[in-house]
């Protein structure tokens, strides 16, 4: 019983992190080489991380929200990266996913605002280990 048990939560995380990665809102990948992602996964200790295309604020605001954080706007991060925005600055969602000791899925899926390619201020609403 106990296996069965356990069978049935790994299929239920395993089917929830994959309706999130599959959800249709899900902000689109920038393929475009104008970021050096090296430098951002060396920065969060992962092999790789990919970076979305421009959002805007609202876009931002929803994805938290469908990643679990049900009132982003209250948070100081959030209110600190609105204020840090100069004309020309980019949102976009950063993930920098590896596997961890156990197997799962480690790291970070954040928003970042960016400027001439450069990371210069986070908002992290979504720490795997």
């Amino acid at each position: 019983m106990k296996n069965l048990c356990a069978s049935l939560t790994a299929l239920a995380i395993t089917a929830a992190i994959s309706a999130c990665a599959h959800y249709p809102d899900w902000p689109k990948l920038d393929r475009s080489p104008g970021f050096d992602l090296a430098q951002i996964a060396k920065q969060y200790n992962v092999p790789r991380c990919k970076v979305s295309v421009t959002l805007t604020q609202d876009q931002v605001l929803r994805a938290a929200r469908l990643q679990g954080d049900p009132n982003p706007e209250d948070r100081s991060d959030w209110a600190d990266m609105v204020r840090a925005v100069q004309p020309g600055d980019e949102l976009r969602q950063v993930i920098c996913l590896t596997k961890g000791k156990n197997g799962l899925a480690a790291g970070d899926v954040f928003c970042g605002l960016f400027r001439t390619g450069k990371i210069v201020a986070e908002m992290h609403n979504v720490i795997i280990n």
